[in-house]
């Protein structure tokens, strides 16, 4: 086994923050989910529950007194009996007979009983008629916020996401709107599911459609403060609309099956072609299309391998034909190799083959994913084949897009009636291309949204500096811990180094992706995605080292580290301890175990949201993703006047490194939206089967790569030939590696890619809950909330599922006493771990499971503990749970929010960037 030589010591990593970052803000105010809240039902509740503690409470001082009195009496039966069964229904908190306090005289009880008596019963009686009070005012508060509900289903904003988002359940919504009297049970899963949409428009960020809007904030000194947000009067939105790409590629699939039609399509040799040993080597990529009608998502399947053709006369001429990237129509090509004799069915024949295995692709059919209107060129490329009937289809096309173009001008009927009117085109355009059987996706488009302001959005770097960026780059600097990408990368160095050598390289990247897939990484990712991170008991379970690196090593090192040095954070806290502070040691000490060999590049941003607690401002820290522009140039499209896309450039050049160049690696596909973005890298990398539309200079192919290892940095680089430069590749898709083409997973292995959640009671000895729950205080760093306070539970320990004999009042108050029981604040967010499920036979955990440590799989729900309807959303989430269900603190709560306007009080969530550079010098 090679070993690695010791490398110098590195340079410091240093964080860079860009001058921009992205504000996502909810789609609707708070005060929304305030409407919803049952506020006279909870009132009544609480003094229910209130009476009953008293009552039980002094219940118990009475049944103690009681007790005695029976001692006293033993001589008379009937009194003793008596005495006896009022003490039980004392104890038990049953209405005693009788129930009047003149009908106990205090001669055998005594005054002081008597008195304490009359005071329980007289407390009873109060306590039984506040009981009587709660069906009334229930039902009374059902009817208003249903007719809230109701009103809700008619706001642009939430029936326009729903529109896109359901389109199911904006069909269903005109019956629940005509409904009269009790809903049925029909109708009761529309109004969940409505105001599931409701609930996550007003108290969650998740940009789509109008559901939550993006804005672009830059850091400006001055202001003082941490986020200035000025919401306009009426926070109205502006909003983009893109055609779902998945259409297009449909429409291609159509078009390449099709034997007539592939006669009239201009083609060109794929790239990355070589001739060796009379064989032809290449890479082909295979594409599977689902046709699924009624997928909420669309996508294409794309596998690459090495593939192998035998050569001959007839694969020279094409390859001469077609040499330099011309384009030749196929049935001219086809025409021409037939001039000398050759049979022309079997020349056909023999073309199609080739366009089938993807030695010959289409350029006409393949998608620019950096155009500002990526349909609009796919049409102009119809056009440019020049037959009637791509000249139909192209017009078709450019109907489509000039609906969803204008679809946010039009209020909800119209954008109704533009969905419509695209599909009808999309299915026309099937039937014109002879397949009327394939149906049009479901998800016809996307919808971007911005919140108009008075004013631009900014943010103090002074301020920043100061309260936010030391805790982040302690965070940041840890960051390696956690990150699940990092030993794919580190592997790829491990068998690199085996096969070649320290110092090794190799000039072949094809080959090299090949047998690294098939040798290696193919297995080790099957292994990687079975392994469960922590056993049973939450221990952490090491990784397996296949090559023996240092640095897998130091990582689980640190790993274990971080959960012992929880565990005795957690040891010394008081029983009731709301948050347990990890202090600079901690951060430091952590870090100082992440090695320094793990590249020159740390890309991260995060996903931050501010609590306003009067006296200071805290920042709670949602979620941690990979940088480079990543969650910025998703959206620049929406921000083209403002130039956000010029500004990601600036940034990346700021971040290359000296002797080092930025391309992007487009993952593969080009048919779905998750890819769109403008082009912010100096190159792009060129696969095999791709087309770029980039001028060539700024092109790499991959036959101009070579691999090597760097022994003094001990680094596994990339390097082009034709630039003399490392090439560092950057993916701005939103696609998970494992979902790419074999051959972009190993071009992802040489990029800086972070994938990291930071949970930091994963593999700590805090108990798991068996049966009942268990309570995890918040874990801050200095003002930094790195996790909310958090409660784990077995669905079991929920109050017992409603029956019919249980009226709503009855079911409503047994929730609040559950809540009092288990301290629970009135606002959380809940989430299950896994699906009710039969047990996996193989060991595996079941679907949608998460590990004993992990962080939950599912949407978080919204629960407002003093609203019956959320209550009854939690309730049908604990029975599809499955081995626990996660409840979590609304932090920010309801009055820390920090973006307030006339229309109301708006949750809000920050993307910042902090990019590590070793070697650089910190950036403010």
């Amino acid at each position: 086994m090679t070993v690695s030589l010791p490398a110098p010591p590195a340079a410091e990593m240093s964080w860079r923050m860009p001058e921009v970052f992205m504000l996502r803000t909810g789609g609707l105010p708070l005060e929304v989910a305030d409407r919803l809240a049952f506020d006279r039902s909870a009132a009544w509740a609480r003094q229910v529950v209130d009476l009953e503690t008293r009552l039980r409470d002094t219940g118990r001082e009475l049944a103690d007194a009681l007790q005695a009195v029976v001692a006293r009496h033993l001589h008379d039966d009937g009194l003793r009996q008596r005495l006896i069964r009022l003490r039980r229904d004392v104890y038990n908190l049953r209405r005693p007979r009788p129930a009047n306090p003149a009908d106990w005289p205090d001669g055998p009880l005594g005054r002081d009983t008597h008195r304490a008596l009359t005071d329980w019963l007289e407390t009873f009686a109060a306590y039984q008629q506040k009981l009587t009070d709660g069906a009334t005012v229930l039902a009374e508060e059902l009817t208003e916020r249903r007719a809230v509900l109701r009103d809700l289903a008619d706001d642009p904003d939430l029936r326009g996401g729903i529109l896109l988002a359901s389109p199911s359940l904006d069909q269903y919504l005109p019956g629940y709107l005509a409904t009269a009297g009790r809903p049925g049970k029909r109708t009761r899963r529309v109004e969940r599911s409505l105001l599931e949409y409701a609930l996550r428009t007003a108290c969650k960020t998740s940009p789509f459609s109008r559901l939550t809007t993006v804005n672009v904030g830059t850091f400006s000194r001055g202001t003082g403060a941490l986020l200035d947000v000025r919401p306009a009067t009426g926070a109205g939105k502006r909003g983009v609309t893109r055609l779902n790409l998945a259409a297009l590629g449909r429409l291609s699939a159509i078009v390449l099956a099709d034997e007539t039609l592939r006669a009239d399509l201009p083609v060109t040799v794929t790239t990355g072609w070589r001739i060796e040993r009379g064989r032809l080597r290449y890479l082909r990529r295979r594409r599977t299309s689902s046709e699924d009608g009624d997928a909420a998502i669309t996508l294409e399947s794309i596998h690459e391998s090495l593939f192998v053709l035998p050569t001959g006369q007839v694969l020279h001429d094409i390859l001469a034909a077609l040499d330099g990237g011309r384009v030749r129509r196929l049935s001219e090509l086809a025409a021409e190799l037939a001039a000398d004799g050759r049979p022309a069915d079997e020349i056909g024949q023999y073309l199609h083959h080739l366009l089938r295995v993807g030695l010959l692709v289409v350029p006409n059919l393949q998608l620019d994913i950096h155009a500002d209107d990526p349909v609009e060129g796919y049409r102009l490329a119809l056009c440019g084949i020049d037959r009637q009937w791509a000249e139909r289809l192209a017009e078709r096309v450019g109907a489509v897009n000039r609906l969803a173009t204008d679809y946010p001008a039009a209020d909800v009927a119209g954008r109704r009636a533009a969905l419509a009117g695209i599909r009808q085109e999309l299915v026309a355009a099937h039937a014109d291309l002879g397949r009327a059987d394939v149906p049009a996706p479901r998800t016809l488009v996307y919808e971007d949204a911005t919140l108009d302001t008075d004013a631009p959005v900014t943010a103090d770097p002074d301020r920043w500096q100061r309260a936010v960026l030391p805790g982040l780059r302690a965070l940041a600097r840890i960051m390696p811990v956690f990150d699940v990408n990092l030993p794919r990368r580190l592997v790829t160095k491990g068998f690199f180094q085996a096969r070649y050598g320290v110092g090794g390289r190799c000039d072949d990247l094809l080959s090299f992706a090949h047998e690294f897939q098939q040798d290696f990484f193919e297995h080790y990712t099957g292994r990687m995605m079975r392994r469960r991170a922590f056993d049973a008991d939450n221990a952490y379970v090491r990784q397996e080292n296949w090559f023996r690196q240092q640095e897998i090593t130091a990582l689980d090192d640190a790993r274990v580290e971080v959960a012992r040095r929880v565990d005795e954070a957690y040891a010394g806290l008081p029983d009731d301890a709301e948050e347990l502070v990890l202090d600079e040691a901690f951060m430091t000490e952590v870090a100082a175990m992440v090695p320094d060999t793990l590249g020159i590049l740390d890309p991260r941003s995060f996903f931050l949201q501010f609590a306003d607690q009067d006296d200071r401002q805290r920042v709670v820290v949602n979620r941690v993703y990979s940088g480079m522009t990543l969650l910025f140039s998703r959206f620049a499209h929406l921000f083209a006047g403002a130039d956000l896309a010029g500004a990601l450039r600036t940034e990346l050049a700021r971040l290359q490194p000296p002797g080092a160049v930025l391309a992007e690696l487009r993952g593969g596909y080009d048919a779905t939206n998750l890819n769109l973005h403008p082009a912010v890298t100096p190159y792009e990398l060129v696969c095999p089967g791709e087309i770029s539309f980039r001028p060539a200079a700024e092109q790499i192919h991959m036959d101009d790569l070579s691999i090597e290892h760097d022994p003094v940095a001990d680094r596994l680089l990339l390097r082009s030939r034709r630039l003399d430069a490392e090439v560092i590749p950057v993916y701005l898709g939103f696609l998970l590696p494992m979902a790419l083409p074999e051959v972009q997973q190993v071009l992802l292995n040489f990029a800086h890619l972070g994938m990291a959640q930071p949970d930091l009671w994963a593999g700590t000895t805090v108990p798991l809950p068996d049966r009942g729950m268990v309570g995890y205080p918040r874990i801050v760093h200095g003002d930094l909330v790195l996790q909310r306070r958090m409660w784990k539970l077995h669905p079991d320990h929920l109050p017992p599922a409603r029956t019919p004999q249980v009226g709503d009042a009855d079911w409503f108050l047994g929730w609040q006493r559950w809540r009092r029981e288990n301290r629970l604040p009135r606002r959380v967010f809940a989430t299950p771990e896994g699906t009710r499920l039969a047990p996996a036979t193989d060991g595996a955990a079941p679907a949608g499971g998460g590990t004993a440590g992990g962080r939950p799989e599912h949407k978080p729900l919204y629960v407002d503990f003093d609203s019956y309807l959320c209550l009854q959303l939690l309730e049908a989430m604990g029975r599809s749970a499955g081995s626990r269900l996660v409840l979590v603190e609304m932090l920010p709560d309801r009055d820390e929010q920090v973006v307030r306007g006339e229309s109301g009080t708006y949750v809000t969530e920050l993307t910042v960037e902090l990019n590590g550079v070793r070697g650089g010098v910190d950036h403010d």
